[in-house]
This record gives C-alpha cells, sequence and structure tokens, in this order.
C-alpha cells in the first residue's frame, strides 16, 4: 500500500502562528507536558472558544430533544427534532468547507456564533412568553442546525494554522479534550437550567454561551496564508476536487465510511433514544436524564487525556478499528438495560470508544491533507459523520414508535456491531496508516 503522508500536510502553519513565550522543554528544545499548548494565547484563545461553542452544543442536543418530548410525549417527534437539527449539513457543510479554503475562517466562526446567539435571544423569548409549540421549535432546531452546519469546518481547520507540525496530534486531542468536557458540562448544565430556570431560562443561557464563543475568537490570530490563485475554480468544481482527494484514497475514504456509519447507527439513535429510554423506562428526571449523556463525555475527556499523553503512539489505523469493535456491545447493553448505573456504565465505556474514534480519526485525516484542501477535506468528514446524525436520528425515531425506544437501541447496536467486524477484516489500508 502507497501511504498518503507524503502531502506536507502541515504546512499552513508559520513560524508567528502562535506566541514563543518561555516554556518548558525537553534536552531538545521542544516544550513538555500534556497542557504546554494551553500556555500559548492565540491556541488557548482558540481552545476556549471551542470549549464554550460545544459547551451550547452539548446543551442544545439535549434541551430541543426534552422540550419537544414534554410539549407533545412522542418518541417519534424526538427523532425529528434530531433530524431537524442535523438535516442542514447536507446543505450547508460542503460550501462551508469550500469557503474556509477561500475566506478568513476565524470570521466565519465569529459571524456564526452571532448568528446563533441571536437566534437564541429569540427561541428564548418566545419560550418565555409562550408563544412557542412543537413546530416553532422544530423551526428553531433547523435554525440552529444551520449554525452549527457551518461552524464546524473552519473551526476544525483552524488547528493545523495555528499548531506546528510536531504538535498536531496534541493540539487535535487538547481541542477534543475540551469538547468532551463542554458536551459533558454542557448536557448536565443544559439539565440544571432547565430545572432551574426552566425552558426559556435555559434557551437564553444558550444564546450567552454563544456570545462568550465570539469574545474568545478576539483573542485569534492566523498567520497568513498563500495569496489565493488569480482564477479561482467554481464552488462545484472546488468541492469535487476536495472529494477526489478523499476518495482516491483507500484509507481516507474509509475513515470516512466509518464516519457515516458512526452517524447513522451510534450518534443518531443515542441522542435521541436515550433521552426518551431514561424519561419512560429509567423513570428519570430531567437531572439524571442529562447526566447520562454526560457520562459519555466523561468516558472521551478521560480517553483524550490518555491519548494526549501517549507520544509518538504508533499503528493509529490499527487501534482505530479494533476500537470500532467496543461501540456496537455498548449499545446493546444500553437498550436492554433497566438498571441507572448499568446504563450510565455502558454509556460512560461508549464515551471511551468515542474518545479514541474522534481523536484518531481527525487525526489520521489531517495528517494526510495538506492545508490548501484542509476546509474541503474535514467539510466532508463533517457531513459524513454530523450530516449523518439527523437521518440517523430520524430513522431511530421511526423505529422506535414500532418497537419502542429500547429495542431500536439495540437493533442500531447490532448493525454497527456486523458493520465494525467486517471493517477489522477487509480495511488493510486503513490498518496499516499511522
Amino acid at each position: 500500500m502507497q501511504r498518503q503522508v507524503s502531502l506536507t500536510p502541515t504546512s499552513g502553519w508559520k513560524a508567528g502562528g502562535m506566541a514563543t513565550a518561555s516554556r518548558p522543554t525537553d534536552h531538545t528544545g521542544r516544550p513538555t507536558g500534556v497542557l504546554v499548548l494551553l500556555r500559548e494565547p492565540v491556541y488557548r484563545s482558540y481552545w476556549l472558544a471551542n470549549f464554550f461553542y460545544f459547551l451550547v452544543f452539548g446543551a442544545q442536543r439535549f434541551a430541543f430533544v426534552l422540550f419537544v418530548l414534554e410539549l407533545t410525549d412522542r418518541a417519534g417527534l424526538g427523532g425529528l427534532v434530531g433530524f431537524a437539527l442535523g438535516i442542514p449539513a447536507f446543505f450547508i457543510t460542503v460550501p462551508a468547507g469550500v469557503w474556509a479554503d477561500r475566506l478568513d475562517r476565524r470570521r466565519m466562526v465569529m459571524s456564526s456564533c452571532l448568528a446563533g446567539a441571536a437566534m437564541m435571544a429569540i427561541v428564548a423569548a418566545l419560550t418565555l412568553t409562550g408563544l412557542i409549540n412543537a413546530p416553532v421549535a422544530l423551526v428553531a432546531a433547523l435554525a440552529i442546525g444551520f449554525v452549527t452546519a457551518s461552524v464546524q469546518p473552519p473551526l476544525t481547520a483552524i488547528v493545523q494554522m495555528i499548531v506546528p507540525p510536531d504538535r498536531l496530534v496534541s493540539g487535535i486531542v487538547l481541542r477534543t479534550m475540551g469538547q468532551n468536557l463542554a458536551q459533558f458540562v454542557g448536557a448536565v448544565a443544559g439539565g440544571v437550567t432547565i430545572a432551574t430556570l426552566d425552558f426559556g431560562g435555559a434557551f437564553a443561557v444558550q444564546s450567552a454561551l454563544y456570545l462568550v464563543a465570539f469574545v474568545c475568537l478576539l483573542g485569534v490570530r492566523l498567520p497568513a496564508r498563500s495569496a489565493p490563485p488569480a482564477v479561482r475554480p467554481r464552488m462545484r468544481d472546488a468541492a469535487r476536487e476536495g472529494a477526489r482527494f478523499v476518495f482516491s484514497r483507500p484509507a481516507l475514504r474509509a475513515l470516512v465510511v466509518s464516519s457515516i456509519m458512526t452517524g447513522l447507527f451510534q450518534l443518531g439513535p443515542i441522542f435521541v433514544l436515550v433521552p426518551e429510554i431514561a424519561r419512560t423506562r429509567l423513570e428519570v428526571g430531567a437531572g439524571l436524564n442529562s447526566l447520562l449523556l454526560g457520562f459519555t463525555s466523561i468516558g472521551m475527556l478521560l480517553m483524550s487525556t490518555f491519548l494526549a499523553t501517549r507520544h509518538g503512539l504508533g499503528r493509529k489505523g490499527y487501534w482505530f478499528l479494533l476500537n470500532l469493535l467496543v461501540a456496537g456491545p455498548a449499545m446493546v447493553v444500553m437498550g436492554a438495560s433497566g438498571w441507572y448505573p448499568l446504563t450510565a456504565l455502558a454509556l460512560f465505556v461508549w464515551g471511551l470508544n468515542g474518545g479514541v474514534h474522534i481523536n484518531m480519526n481527525q487525526a489520521l485525516i489531517q495528517m494526510n491533507t495538506p492545508n490548501e484542501m484542509m476546509g474541503r477535506v474535514m467539510s466532508i468528514y463533517m457531513l459524513s459523520i454530523a450530516g449523518l446524525i439527523p437521518l440517523g436520528s430520524l430513522l431511530s425515531g421511526v423505529t422506535a414508535e414500532v418497537i419502542g425506544a429500547d429495542g431500536a437501541l439495540i437493533l442500531a447496536g447490532v448493525v454497527f456491531g456486523v458493520y465494525a467486524v467486517w471493517a477489522f477484516v477487509t480495511q488493510r489500508e486503513l490498518r496499516e496508516l499511522d
């Protein structure tokens, strides 16, 4: 197999992209410590912006689903909310990736944060005045979905621009650690704010958090990029170029397929079905309900922390594929369990699994992608996972109407488990990627 590692993927980083403040070094002069990148002002500002954005993201996914479930008492409509939150990715993620390779990535994210703050303020006002209902909530979820889809490609592609080549994996892992921590805190905070401030107050808090992310981005200074070509290809042609880059490389193609299966049969079902199972089968309130998804984020955070300490980890593709085998059985346990601690344990294990998946997937993709293609490649990655979450949510919601939420989750776990075994046996190029 010919490895796709000769593309100088980190060519977008330049000296001066990060501050050169004094910091501990080893005998080679390189910085040491897992959290050393957070000492750099630019990366720290980026990390905080990423943290607060995903804090809102974690709270929103829980709050919107629970809000509609409380309004309608229909599991199928919970799936429809998940669909509304994610379906915009089909329409905006790839164009956002093309724009991220042409425009200022930081300004793109800042503009989306302001749009999100305005939308959530409107939702909060409608809720507090009693003017909102299930259809209006679905429209609001759809609008927020467009904001989320537009943020992801440029936000992810910024990492390569502000982190030196030998620290790229650490930069990705630290970002993921912050993302997982934020989603845990966001899910729990979503339940707590709903319990204390009701849904209207919770939505107002989410609006404010978008503004905090915007302020943090003011401290991010990106290095100058090379001058754009005199004649730019049309957006359609640029998008096709990104797709050809990914799908002509077997290992990258396998990573995208794994993301598709994750969106359809892991994230889509779990985001919708776990709150419903907790509400009806485990019979817990909003606080303990939100804490269940919080256990997932704890697992992801701990695994990301572990990976951040494993300098020079080899055989990344092999460990990525081996890790896929864990997810399906964990989901079957979630669906079959009628005991809160066992369900929490299964979600924690699934979170550990997710920590390996998201870090290894992004690291392998970014290490094998040049900066001038990064926005488009990451948009395909985001589309393959986030873009399929709404379809997975919709399918799981429909299935839950027929066989119940627990049966739908077990079925999704079995399907993903079969795929994981197939991928481990057949995807030799990915297994050998490092």
